[in-house]
């Protein structure tokens, strides 16, 4: 193959096969966020490792399209003589714009696209001469030599003590509500809500533990599950079995084979590949768009999965806070940087009970490389450890009994009065929400304004949203519950039982970045009111705090706080760790 880079090797094929347009998603044939090596086409073709974005490629062109959180890192890792990066906000309409040139034939993967991408590309071809054209097979795959292949793990159960919840109830609620959507079949997509209603687990993907699988429901039938057969154990296997039929995942392109025409398969447009409504279409099968059972029973969590937050949050509050008394008191700080720092927290959580993984791939930050918000470090960017420096770790864990996600900011010696300034008014940000009491029906989008108040006084911002949704041993980014910007995302109303984060931030670009993260519950104050309480518990640093900023009540609030961590971490560690937990949880 001729070319000098994947990106130029990929235009050939391109006009090889007259295709004037790719799009590229990053994504797999399930529509993940977090995704496994063999599914990282965007990367191969771009070398941007984030975690989210798309791209258009032209025969003689390219885009790449990221959000606020990848900006910067997008520029250093793009070769920006092939290709341009841009904001996600412009995708559409540059897409428009390159369509709406006569005949141009567009090409993009039905797998890795939702019914309602594709609608939307469609609605946007919409008097053009331009045309799809659905690749049974990537394009990208021709050229990736050595790409890896798909693997499987073993799949395992979650039981009934972690998840609240029996897979036979969670059915029997699914079918009631097909019912009263008079849908006689569902195509559940989102290998979380798969998880989740069966109460099975998985290592397919890294960081998150799902299995590789589709499932049907069917009103009056048992439903259909799709997944590697030889990765179940006999036991699991029976017990599945006498409630769902099991079939492999190589046969998926049968999965619509047993359905009656005047039968009404449901499916989410959103988040259900292209590839099904193809499916449903050849056989002339009935379809509506139909929101999933799954998504907002899973977001609720049950009392169970509640307590199993409130302990694994606990668990690692320990870890953090041993973790930070290290930084600050036994560390050489000339010999130490962000790799070693990582590797240090896991090692401090790896033994904590009920410890199954990582919930990401930990931001260990340092310096300049902060103000990347989702910076990954490696060998060629890790950074050594300087006196005076800020260091940001944004770090989480898979237990059992729940998944964590947590961030704290570190000076290591004395910061600068700016530093002290927009530290202080992060927190401030991350204390208004914290302390906010709202009205039932409120969105996370209503709220948002609270965490960027005082940073938005003097001109600042930070160009992510402030909460996501955090999953029960799940995704530790989890729909539909977010705090955001209008613009940014869609919301729905937040309901007790949800968990979400708390995590405003602020990035000088190439000097240091700021946020402080904490988990947070959504909890019934009154028949009309909600609140927020805070499951995390870890020090905040005082040293970078700026006290004539605060009001009385974020000053109480932080004592308050404090005076929790200590009473709450005090018997989980050793004399000396003791001891300075309690001098800096002291009063403000």
């Amino acid at each position: 193959m001729s070319g000098t880079s994947n990106l130029s090797n990929l235009q050939l094929i391109l006009k090889d096969n007259k295709i004037d347009i790719l799009i590229i998603n990053r994504s797999d044939e399930f529509l993940n966020e977090y995704i496994s090596p063999y599914a990282e086409r965007l990367k191969f073709v771009t070398n941007f490792s984030g975690s989210a974005g798309k791209a258009i490629i032209l025969q003689n062109e390219a885009y790449l399209y990221v959000d606020g959180r990848y900006t910067f890192q997008a520029k250093e890792q793009i070769n920006e003589n092939e290709i341009k990066s841009k904001h996600l906000n412009l995708f559409w309409e540059d897409l428009k714009n390159y369509m709406s040139i006569a005949k141009r034939k567009i090409a993009v993967d039905p797998k890795l696209h939702s019914i309602k991408e594709i609608q939307k590309i469609h609605k946007n071809l919409t008097n053009t001469s331009s045309k799809i054209e659905f690749l049974e097979s990537n394009i990208i795959d021709l050229i990736w030599k050595n790409k890896p292949n798909i693997k499987y793990s073993n799949i395992f159960d979650h039981p009934v003590k972690y998840a609240g919840e029996d897979r036979v109830i969670k059915l029997i609620n699914f079918k009631k509500y097909l019912k009263t959507k008079n849908i006689d079949y569902y195509l559940t997509s989102g290998l979380d809500n798969i998880a989740w209603l069966l109460n099975i687990r998985g290592d397919d993907i890294l960081y998150t533990p799902l299995v590789y699988a589709y499932l049907l429901i069917s009103q009056n039938e048992k439903p259909s599950l799709y997944i590697n057969k030889n990765k179940i154990n006999d036991q699991l296997k029976i017990e599945i079995e006498k409630n769902i039929d099991i079939y492999s995942i190589n046969n998926i392109k049968n999965i619509f084979s047993n359905i009656k025409k005047n039968n009404i398969v449901g499916l989410d447009f959103s988040t259900t590949s292209y590839y099904f409504l193809t499916l449903l279409q050849n056989k002339n099968i009935n379809y509506v768009d139909t929101d999933n059972f799954c998504v907002l029973s899973k977001a609720v969590k049950n009392k169970i999965e509640q307590t199993g937050a409130l302990k694994a949050n606990l668990r690692d509050g320990v870890s953090l806070t041993r973790f930070i008394y290290w930084l600050k008191n036994l560390i050489d700080i000339n010999c130490t940087d962000e790799i070693i720092a990582s590797n240090h927290l896991e090692s401090l959580r790896v033994n904590n009970e009920l410890f199954h993984s990582l919930s990401f791939d930990t931001i260990s930050a340092f310096g300049k490389n902060a103000a990347l918000p989702h910076y990954r470090v490696n060998k060629v960017s890790n950074s050594k450890f300087e006196k005076d420096g800020i260091y940001l770790v944004d770090s989480g864990a898979q237990y059992y009994d729940g998944t964590t996600d947590i961030t704290r900011t570190i000076i290591l010696g004395t910061p600068s009065e700016e530093q002290k300034d927009r530290f202080t008014r992060v927190l401030k940000g991350h204390i208004a929400l914290s302390n906010h009491v709202f009205k039932k029906g409120t969105k996370g989008t209503e709220i948002d304004y609270l965490a960027r108040q005082s940073l938005n006084e003097i001109g600042c911002d930070y160009d992510h949203g402030t909460g996501h949704g955090i999953g029960s041993f799940l995704s530790v980014h989890e729909a539909p519950q977010r705090i955001a910007k209008k613009s940014m995302f869609d919301s729905i109303e937040l309901i007790p039982g949800m968990l979400l984060s708390n995590e405003p931030g602020y990035y000088k670009l190439n000097e240091y970045g700021i946020r402080i993260e904490n988990l947070i519950l959504v909890k019934e104050k009154s028949n009309d009111q909600l609140y927020f309480e805070n499951i995390s518990w870890c020090p905040i640093d005082r040293d970078l705090i700026k006290k004539d900023l605060l009001k009385l009540e974020e000053i109480n609030w932080l004592n308050n706080y404090h005076f929790n961590v200590y009473h709450k971490l005090k018997n989980f560690v050793n004399d000396k760790e003791k001891e300075w937990l309690k001098n800096v949880t002291e009063p403000l």
